[in-house]
């Protein structure tokens, strides 16, 4: 069995949230020394400390533009072409974020896509198709 295993259990388990807090500790607790896995402690709270992180990675939205935005900019603009088809309902937290080497525009990214609609991103393929011939 391996401390990955029982870190995503745990975390299912909690997810449902069937069985009160003190309890469901206690039975997996049980479970694990009943396995002969108590050594894996350590290892299973790191498997869940990363198996969390994944997960907020995945639910959180990125925004980075070259000046600061309001967060009724970032929502206006999240509901705009092509930012709007990389959101769904599981996008609960929105980070916004200034890069000053950014000339315009914006990037957003999340668990699973990367939008660059940046000026620096446009400035770069101009350049790149001018001297490519």
């Amino acid at each position: 069995m391996r401390a990955s295993y029982y870190a995503k259990a745990f975390h299912e388990l909690t997810a449902a949230q069937t069985i009160e807090g003190g309890t469901l500790v206690k039975q997996f607790v049980a479970t694990i020394i009943g396995n002969g896995h108590a050594h894996m402690f350590p290892k299973i709270v790191r498997s869940l400390e990363r198996h969390l992180r994944r997960e907020e990675k995945k639910s959180t939205i990125e925004v980075t533009s070259a000046k600061e935005l309001s967060p009724a900019q970032v929502s206006g603009l999240l509901r705009q072409e092509p930012f709007k088809h990389a959101l769904s309902a599981k996008h609960k937290k929105v980070q916004r974020k200034t890069d000053e080497t950014l000339v315009g525009g914006v990037v957003v990214r999340t668990g699973a896509f990367r939008i660059d609609a940046s000026y620096k991103r446009s400035l770069a393929e101009l350049y790149q198709s001018l001297t490519s011939q």
